[in-house]
């Protein structure tokens, strides 16, 4: 049985769907497999972001509608221990009974299944992935979206595994700045505990243009950081100037 992780944020914005993309390189990198499952009904992504868009011929919907899964999930060429389902163009096609069953399925299928959800408030589809789901919310360092990231501290389903945060697109001049004396201050107004920062860098907002993170990056190094941590390892937060 895979691991499975779901990846939230308040307003959208946060780079969510790229921390997810990130996720998927990096659990790869330690030679698991991965799924990534959208979750964003008429705003999807994540085929863009690989490069897989001409591709699509069946999505989400489809498959939670009888279409066996292998007709609706798309491998990487440039990485086949990556798999996307695409969410359906339509809103509306999602119900919580088919969601379960699929993710169960999948779940036996795949080192590592990631769904990344829209951004948001709703919560009405993530207990339907399952009680051992990790649940990651994503937010920038800026207080508005430290605050957001606390909205969804205070309304995300309990399960077994505690929900975890990570800051994406983080600049040492927010500390510098005296906007936060300290990370400690980001953690304790969001709620969250932490497990992950990710840097402000340019591989991470190329993605949907280049499909690939170059693995000598800060942001590749903090993201396959995470992933460790995620599959129950030690690892060390780096000194914030290092990160």
């Amino acid at each position: 049985m895979g691991i499975c992780l779901a990846t939230t944020s308040g307003k959208g914005g946060t780079g969510k769907s790229t921390v997810s993309c990130g996720l998927a390189l990096a659990f790869s990198k330690l030679n698991k497999s991965v799924l990534l499952v959208d979750m964003d009904e008429g705003l999807r992504c994540l085929d863009l972001l690989f490069g897989v868009e001409s591709k699509v011929v069946f999505d989400l919907s489809d498959i939670l509608n009888g279409t066996p899964i292998s007709d609706g999930t798309y491998s990487l060429p440039q990485n086949p221990l990556i798999s996307i389902i695409p969410a359906p163009a339509q809103p509306g096609n999602i119900t919580a009974q088919a969601l379960d069953a699929l993710a169960q399925k999948v779940k036996t299928m795949y080192d590592v299944v990631i769904f990344d959800f829209p951004a948001g408030l709703d919560f009405s589809l993530y207990t339907a992935i399952g009680d051992d789901a990790q649940f990651l919310t994503i937010c920038n360092p800026d207080p508005v979206s430290v605050r957001d990231a606390a909205a969804v501290c205070a309304s995300l389903p309990q399960n077994k595994n505690s929900a975890r945060l990570i800051i994406n697109r983080f600049d040492a001049e927010y500390i510098k700045k005296k906007i936060y004396s300290n990370i400690d201050d980001i953690i304790d107004i969001s709620g969250f505990r932490l497990i992950g920062i990710v840097p402000q860098n340019t591989d991470l907002m190329l993605l949907s243009v280049t499909h690939n993170i170059k693995q000598n990056s800060k942001a590749f190094k903090a993201l396959y950081r995470i992933s460790q941590r995620l599959l129950g390892n030690e690892v060390r937060l780096p000194k914030i100037k290092k990160i």
